[in-house]
């Protein structure tokens, strides 16, 4: 009897889905006490994305059912949902998302109630977390929000209150809410939204125990993926570095390095290099009607938003493909799984690829303290989980605080949020006595039991869709932000409305009215009708377009400035230490 190849006995699952060896899957899953059922291969692809990369659909409900997860990414980031959408099939579009949405539920749930239990073994603390935003784009900065984050911490329970409620027309709502968290008698975790303006109360007890069935996706979410680009977005860190800053003529010369007072604490002020911000899209999937119908959006937007698009950047990829291999029954089982065997390029398995990318480079800031009365992993990261749940910002904010960071507490960060904005994170006023909080010693405070209760004048929402948690991923929010009407930005949470595409409408806008221009959205159009059809006058279109290009062109003017200046000075220091 042959031996099995090494590949095989190395990743079991991925053979059997690669030949569809559904009895052998079906045998490998059945007792699978030492088999890893989301092991990644040499190609970055779990067995369940191989599955569906190449269109073995009962390979793929077979993993799924066992339990496979299926928001894992690939190495290029597209989703197991985005390569379901890619192979047109609307019915295991379904079951992936049907999938994918339970398990997230089920693994959030559970996520949210283990940071609460690490919680209540730490100190108690309160502090401010304020957010600042910038934009590199005229206009946007003023009419970009700003929020100070209020966060209590008592045993496993946690409120946080923010005055940023929602977004109508180009005005940020300000209101008074808070957001709490909390384990229930039955040891369930709990997310509560106060509105304290409103008086009302909405709970949602998060489990884990779910029925399947309550996650089925609607016809329309489906409709809507299956005739829409498939997009994703994130920060590429895979290059990452930490520099310390030298700021000033003198610290060439010396050894002195940057430091900042931040909050009465002496910090390290360090540069993060590399971080790219990316947002792909695709559109292998569509008909040639849809392409037709996206590219006439494209042919009527201003030429503000065209204008715009342009200075960032946006080119096509070596990750398009034009040879399927799998199709093509040229590879082997071996080849694949060869970490050494090298694809041509354009060339891979599954689906040719289309791919539009964006991308943006940012230098992130850090101000790191060796001394602070906060321990980053164990107080200030589970909060940041909690919160990543409800908010992009936070979730973007966590994926950067989970790097491998340098020693100290960040008690400042700067990083990109959109490709046109960025935040300045700032934690301020430990420990502050207030409402609330009352010192014990010059180390500690007393959270009073108050702060986690609901008022018995409040009224209780049980319209969860409004306030609850959905467990949404960015391609659910990007999908969702090119279909805003003016009406639902009223009553939309801020997680449902942040995106570039809404931002770059605030920052046209705002530029038209700040030079005079008219501007009278009608009623009721969807948000890529309302970009595409908004009347705009012709002078302060242009003059918008020269304010962007001008606002671009100082900014790569003081760029080269520096980099010039720099590189003189490094001429001078190695001159003199030559001539030593």
């Amino acid at each position: 009897m042959p031996l099995d190849s090494p590949a095989k006995l190395e990743y079991p699952l991925h053979w059997a889905v690669f030949t569809n060896n559904q009895k052998e899957l079906k045998e490998l899953l059945g007792n699978r006490s030492t088999l890893e059922i989301d092991k990644l291969d040499v190609r970055g692809r779990t067995a369940l994305m191989l599955a569906v990369t190449i269109g073995y659909f009962t390979c793929a409900k077979l993993l799924m059912e066992a339990g496979a997860d299926a928001s894992i990414p690939n190495k290029e980031m597209w989703s197991v949902s985005n390569e379901a959408v890619a192979q047109g099939n609307a019915e295991f579009v379904r079951n992936v998302i049907h999938h994918r949405d339970h398990q997230r539920a089920s693994r959030g749930a559970r996520a949210m109630r283990t940071s609460l239990e690490k919680l209540r073994d730490v100190p108690d603390f309160f502090c401010e977390m304020n957010w600042d935003f910038s934009s590199w784009v005229p206009f946007l900065s003023q009419a970009c929000p700003s929020d100070c984050h209020k966060i209590y911490k008592k045993g496993s329970s946690v409120r946080i209150d923010t005055t940023l409620v929602s977004f109508q027309g180009t005005s940020w709502i300000r209101g008074n809410q808070s957001y709490m968290f909390r384990l229930n008698d039955q040891g369930f975790a709990e997310f509560i939204v106060l509105d304290h303006d409103e008086r009302i109360a909405a709970i949602q007890e998060l489990r884990d125990d779910d029925a399947f069935e309550e996650y089925r996706p609607s016809p329309s979410a489906l409709e809507d993926r299956l005739r829409n680009t498939i997009s994703t977005t994130y920060i590429d860190v895979d290059n990452i570095g930490f520099e310390r800053t030298s700021r000033g003529f003198l610290s060439w010369f010396t050894n002195g390095e940057s430091t900042e007072n931040v909050g009465g604490y002496d910090c390290k002020v360090l540069n993060a290099s590399n971080v790219q911000l990316v947002t792909k899209r695709r559109f292998d999937h569509l008909s040639r009607d849809a392409r037709d119908r996206l590219a006439q959006e494209e042919l009527n937007e201003s030429k503000a938003v065209a204008s715009l698009r342009k200075m960032m950047s946006m080119n096509k990829t070596d990750e398009n493909t034009q040879r399927d291999l799998f199709k093509e029954g040229k590879l082997t089982p071996d080849q694949y799984l060869d970490p050494n065997y090298e694809f041509e390029p354009g060339s891979d398995v599954g689906k040719a690829r289309e791919v539009v990318k964006r991308t943006n480079g940012f230098k992130a800031t850090l101000w790191m303290a060796d001394d602070y009365p906060l321990n980053l992993h164990d107080q200030i990261i589970p909060i940041v989980e909690l919160m990543a749940v409800n908010s992009p910002h936070f979730a973007r904010l966590h994926k950067f605080i989970r790097l491998q960071l340098p020693a100290g507490f960040p008690v400042k960060i700067e990083i990109p949020l959109f490709h046109i904005v960025s935040a300045r994170i700032a934690f301020q006023n430990i420990n502050s006595p207030g409402r609330y909080v009352s010192p014990i010693d010059d180390h500690s405070v007393e959270i009073d039991e108050e702060a986690f209760r609901i008022p018995d004048s409040y009224v209780t929402d049980e319209d969860t869709g409004r306030f609850g948690i959905t467990w949404e991923d960015d391609d659910d929010r990007n999908m969702r932000s090119t279909r805003i009407t003016t009406t639902d930005l009223s009553t939309m949470p801020m997680r449902q409305v942040y995106s570039d595409e809404m931002l770059l409408q605030i920052a046209i806008e705002q530029s038209l009215r700040e030079m005079g221009g008219a501007y009278h959205p009608p009623p009721m159009q969807t948000y890529s009708d309302f970009l595409d059809g908004a009347p705009v006058v012709p002078s302060a279109e242009t003059e918008y377009f020269r304010a962007l290009r001008d606002s671009q062109d100082e900014a790569d003017r003081r760029r080269r400035e520096e980099e010039q200046f720099e590189e003189e000075l490094r001429a001078v220091l190695e001159l003199s230490k030559t001539e030593q």
